[in-house]
């Protein structure tokens, strides 16, 4: 099919996040966006870098640099045989992309790999007072802040919290300052929703022994200059306020019939938006949910396997085949997750009843953000 009235086939990747990445390195190996071969493929991004936001919160504490953990995507662009335009996806409308200027770009297919945004629930302050902790300029907003203060409360015990507790603490400790970290969750425990009892009790304690305060099971009704101010009425004193407590979509305008729970692009199994004809969706952009009621875990593993398996798709479609189904590997079903407490510490999650102590998430998002340089290198 050819959109509209293009001459040839264009296909659009809107997002430079892990799962944009891979499927622009996917389509490149696959031959599908090479000179001369009847398809136009185009990169859509605000900033043409892919930012490694696993290790923010080791850059809010200071044990990484941003600059060690961007690269920017235009060599890998050329290989792959896209051109890049610097904008940000604003809407999408039939077969048509609407940019942030007003720009339309007809597609024959589009990959909506734009991310996810901070949800912040109508809580009172959290967008304006708090600091969210979702991307490394974040957290070099957070490290700043952090640095002056004397006491810091996290609203949010998942992954993204309970890593800035534990590497705040350690980078006080090792500069010999005195910090008070606290975590709120209107959940009983950190890590509540992976359902892993272990886990939670585990990283608590580790978090206990390294300083942090836990204020579990109340949600947060306001934040202001003073700290956190409970549903119940309870203050949780703070100079610093970071937001940690979820996600939502990446604020795309789509028809309603495509959008789910928090906002999230639905898809098939086959990663299709839902309602959308040639519109993919991959990444923390998707919500992807398996027949069986699994659902896909915000995380950088799943963004790359899902982009991946969208280009894969793609292409197939190109040239005339049958898409493939995908099937989610990290899901709130049987969750695999490795945790990073600092420098020295972590944690593996492997199910709803198993969790030790490794440091096996070190050596694994070190080995992915040596690849992702290598690959990334002009």
């Amino acid at each position: 099919m050819r959109a509209g009235g293009l001459a040839v086939a264009r296909v659009v990747v809107a997002g430079s996040g892990f799962a944009g990445v891979e499927a622009v390195r996917v389509l490149g190996l696959l031959g599908a966006c090479r000179p001369g071969g009847g398809v136009e493929c185009l990169w859509v991004t605000p900033r043409p870098v892919l930012s490694f936001v696993p290790y923010a919160p080791a850059v809010a504490a200071g044990r990484l640099e941003r600059g060690e953990l961007e690269w920017g995507v235009e060599a890998l662009a050329e290989r792959s045989g896209f051109s890049i335009v610097e904008k940000r996806l604003a809407a999408v409308r039939g077969r048509t992309a609407v940019l942030e200027d007003g720009e339309e770009l007809e597609f024959d297919y589009l990959l909506v790999a734009a991310g996810a945004r901070p949800a912040f629930y109508g809580v009172r302050g959290a967008d304006t007072v708090a600091i969210p902790l979702y991307s490394l300029a974040d957290a070099e907003r957070l490290r700043e802040a952090a640095s002056r203060a004397s006491s810091v409360a996290i609203v949010g015990a998942g992954f993204v919290g309970v890593e800035a507790a534990a590497e705040l603490l350690e980078a006080a400790r090792a500069e010999g300052r005195s910090l008070e970290v606290t975590l709120i969750d209107l959940l009983p425990e950190p890590l509540g929703l992976l359902g892993n009892r272990a886990a939670s009790r585990l990283v608590r304690r580790i978090l206990e022994e390294m300083g942090a305060e836990f204020v579990m099971g109340e949600p947060a009704a306001e934040i202001d200059k003073r700290g956190v101010v409970l549903r119940s009425g309870r203050r949780v004193e703070a100079d610093v306020v970071v937001w940690s407590a979820g996600f939502q979509g990446p604020g795309i305008e789509v028809p309603a019939e495509a959008l789910g729970r928090g906002r999230f692009l639905v898809v098939d199994e086959y990663l299709r938006v839902r309602g959308m004809e040639g519109v993919y969706a991959a990444g923390d952009a998707a919500w992807i949910e398996r027949r069986d009621g699994c659902c896909a875990l915000k995380m950088a593993r799943e963004a790359l396997r899902s982009g991946a398996a969208a280009a894969v798709n793609i292409a197939e479609e190109l040239r005339g085949g049958k898409p493939h189904s995908y099937r989610p590997l990290m899901t709130n079903c049987v969750p695999q997750a490795g945790l990073m407490l600092g420098p020295k510490r972590g944690v593996m999650v492997l199910g709803k009843a198993v969790a030790f102590e490794s440091l096996l998430p070190h050596l694994y998002h070190e080995k992915i953000r040596r690849e992702y340089a290598e690959l990334l290198a002009a």
